[in-house]
């Protein structure tokens, strides 16, 4: 099973973010900007300065310095503090894109930057999000994180199978292939986790790799999923196709040998 904590903790998700958000309050810029190059760079004390010239416009310019208090390194409280009132303002009060913007760093400081994480503020906040902005790239991106906290156990209520059930509702409001993607792999990945019926995870593996968007590893992974949950579902043609799906798409993975032994065992 892939390592769910994975998906929310990877520094890549700031930094897509930010970049997001740069194509979203400044549209086509004559040149790159020092301050959201900085950031996306993780230079956030170059970034900060830069955002401190004021020779932008206020929104666009409290934004980019919550953004950049919360990716500077050691991280303080009272950084954390800073951002969120920062972002609490402009979630209510902001133009455009900055206000799904910032209700979805309301979301991510309520899940990772608190000295006690609030996974139930965090899905408040995604919550939110998706319902007043549900076309938001924002709104797209904080699907995932919302099944997470719905599947795992900080806020996940009843039973196993039940998470899994509001996990796959969010499957309604995923408008963008990559959400889609993303919440079937994680339902996948939860089924297996629980220990539910390995037959319930084939749909969304299935899916996920259909779309298509996965990066090498994630596809690799998923090949051989759908093999091994196809062989217990008595389904060996399925199985057969993408064992070999793997062999051909993976020449230098460690697993071959694995591979190629189960595919004899067909």
């Amino acid at each position: 099973m892939r390592d769910p904590g994975r998906r929310l903790a990877r520094g890549a998700a700031m930094v897509a973010g930010v970049l997001l958000g740069v194509a979203a309050l400044r549209a086509a810029p004559a040149a790159p900007d020092p301050a959201w190059t900085a950031l996306a760079r993780l230079r956030a004390d170059d970034a900060l300065r830069e955002f401190a010239r004021g020779n932008r416009p206020e929104e666009e310019r409290d934004f980019g310095t919550a953004v950049a208090l919360l990716a500077r390194q050691p991280i303080a409280p009272e950084q954390v503090a800073a951002a969120r009132t920062v972002f609490a303002r402009l979630a209510d009060h902001g133009s455009g894109e900055v206000a799904p913007a910032s209700r979805y760093f309301l979301g991510r400081i309520a899940q990772h930057h608190l000295e006690v994480a609030d996974p139930a503020e965090a899905a408040r906040q995604y919550r939110r999000l998706i319902a007043e902005h549900p076309d938001s790239i924002w709104a797209q991106t904080a699907l995932t994180r919302l099944a997470l906290l719905e599947l795992y156990p900080a806020t996940a209520a009843g039973s196993p199978a039940a998470a899994v059930a509001a996990a796959e509702a969010l499957l309604d409001h995923a408008k963008l292939p990559a959400a889609r993607s993303e919440i079937h792999l994680v339902v996948a990945d939860a089924i297996f986790f629980y220990r539910l019926p390995a037959a319930q995870a084939l749909p969304h593996l299935l899916a996920a790799e259909k779309i298509g968007l996965l990066d090498a590893p994630t596809r690799a992974d998923t090949l051989i999923q759908i093999a091994e949950v196809s062989v217990l579902a008595g389904d060996r043609a399925r199985a057969r196709r993408y064992y070999e799906a793997y062999l051909a798409d993976f020449p230098l993975d460690q697993r071959r040998f694995m591979v190629r032994q189960k595919l004899a065992g067909l």
